[in-house]
């Protein structure tokens, strides 16, 4: 087979850091090859995909000792804006790759300026929201998009320009298993019918194996393994979930949050959610499922106090939201952000940590052992005065979640807190909220993973065209797989073979 990629990488490295991001890299990737990329927090997956774009070092600040060429062409030696005309690049965070202000407008921009003519580009446009399934939001406005609507709307206008090459990094985080399911589908079947050359760095569920032909495991910036997807699933097994350790004790004579019949329209009359009733008692640990656009997202607004209810009422710990006391409110609450970067704002990984005790009566001792305390149980000790975007995205979610733990919340909302993590780095975040649950902790967890929610959640509640469809104990989500897959949220055996 004929390379279409190859990779010469003696070192990449950053300025003021004394090892190498990247080093010792030789790759030879086929023409047509579907490759997925795994590897633990920074080993470098995301780095990789930078190198072949050339983004890294023409666009992050690096130096480059070796090669990277793509279809016989030096990268180093094509003009970034020419890199289009190889291949389509999906970055982890899909708000950040957006710039255009309608959906329409954005699903067309790429498309637009590959000199086709008008029915052409319509046509492509037509085909990805058709796909995708994102019609319905065509005019709405990029900045009213849920994460996972955001995700889809970068992917259609990467799958809209036909390039031969796709370079996507966690191109399923934020979407409900049904989409990512059809994802993959029609990527294997790109892949296999147009011979389009498919690089992905795969989420911790592994659903993209059953397309893939090899996968690249990265450990400190090298490759580590280059195997068969069989010789692969061989030597390092299939996904494994610890369950939570210890029983959840429910305080079911207190609400900490009450919607009464909330509801909440956006301007042009888009309906965020029906009028919801829900609960959630001091103590308990539920997890919110459901489709990419089903009212998640703004039912969190709502009790974030982020928007208005347009009926009904938000109650936050026996009090009604207002604008006098939501503040009030809000420093009993832990807020985890879908995107960790939404959060993040101090030039160094111990600021970021302690900025929330600076307005504590602690001791200077005191505050250095909740840092330290911190930094240990999320995984980033030694690492106090890095930069939080020289951190991988997975080690800025837990960065994140350092930041809201260190200040004991009451209460803790997490959207997608394990989104863009590896199994590990899951199993730490979760096992953490746990253990916060186990200590009275109320926490809202909304996930697209059902292994999660089942084998952490006391109660799993789902969300299905804007409203509340579904509300079960999470030990007995067995009785309800005929149900969710009415709901379109699993696929036949796709969740039992995750159990």
């Amino acid at each position: 087979m004929i390379p279409i990629i190859q990779l010469d990488i003696t070192a990449l490295t950053f300025p003021d850091e004394p090892e190498p991001a990247l080093k010792n890299i030789k790759l030879n990737i086929n023409e047509g090859e579907f490759i997925a990329i795994t590897g633990g927090a920074a080993s470098g997956k995301s780095l990789l995909l930078h190198a072949i774009t050339s983004a890294a070092p023409k666009f992050y600040p690096c130096e480059l000792d070796g090669t990277v060429t793509v279809a016989n062409r030096d990268v180093s030696k094509i003009p970034l804006c020419q890199m289009t005309d190889y291949l389509g690049y999906m970055m982890q965070e899909p708000q950040n790759q957006m710039v255009n202000r309608r959906v329409g407008d954005e699903l067309a921009f790429g498309v637009a300026n590959l000199n086709l003519s008008q029915d052409e580009i319509e046509y492509r446009v037509n085909a990805v929201m058709d796909f995708l399934g994102i019609r319905a939001f065509s005019d709405r406005t990029t900045d009213a998009l849920s994460g996972g609507q955001a995700q889809k709307v970068v992917l259609g206008s990467i799958l809209a320009m036909k390039t031969p090459i796709l370079l996507l990094d966690q191109p399923t985080a934020e979407l409900d298993p049904k989409t990512s399911s059809e994802l993959y589908r029609h990527l294997g079947r790109l892949n296999r019918e147009k011979k389009v050359t498919t690089l992905v760095v795969m989420d911790k569920s592994g659903a993209v194996l059953k397309d893939a032909h090899r996968v690249l495991v990265m450990e400190a910036g090298t490759v580590k393994d280059f195997l068969p997807v069989g010789e692969y699933q061989k030597k390092y097994g299939c996904r494994k979930t610890n369950r939570r350790a210890k029983p959840i004790q429910v305080d079911e004579r207190f609400d900490v949050i009450k919607l009464s019949g909330a509801s909440h329209t956006y301007k042009g009359g888009i309906i965020g959610c029906q009028p919801l009733n829900f609960s959630l008692k001091k103590g308990d640990f539920t997890a919110v499922i459901g489709q990419n656009g089903s009212g998640k997202s703004t039912m969190l607004k709502l009790i974030e106090g982020l928007v208005k209810p347009t009926s009904g009422s938000v109650e936050l710990f026996g009090s009604p939201v207002t604008k006098k006391n939501v503040g009030e409110l809000r420093r009993r609450i832990g807020f985890l952000f879908q995107n960790p970067d939404d959060q993040i704002f101090c030039s160094s990984v111990r600021d970021e940590i302690s900025y929330v005790l600076k307005n504590k009566n602690l001791s200077a001792q005191q505050i250095e052992q909740k840092i330290q305390e911190t930094l240990a149980l999320i995984g980033l000790k030694g690492l106090d005065e890095i930069h939080p975007q020289r951190l991988s995205r997975g080690q800025r979610q837990l960065l994140a979640l350092g930041s809201v733990v260190i200040n004991d919340p009451e209460l803790i909302i997490a959207d997608e807190p394990t989104s863009g993590l590896n199994s590990a780095q899951s199993q730490v975040v979760m096992e953490k909220l746990a253990h916060l649950s186990s200590q009275g902790v109320t926490i809202l967890l909304v996930t697209h993973d059902l292994t999660e929610a089942r084998d952490f959640a006391n109660r799993i509640v789902v969300m299905h065209n804007h409203q509340l469809a579904l509300e079960f104990k999470a030990e007995i989500i067995d009785n309800y797989l005929n149900e969710l897959a009415r709901l379109e949220l699993i696929e036949g055996g796709d969740f039992k073979c995750l159990i």
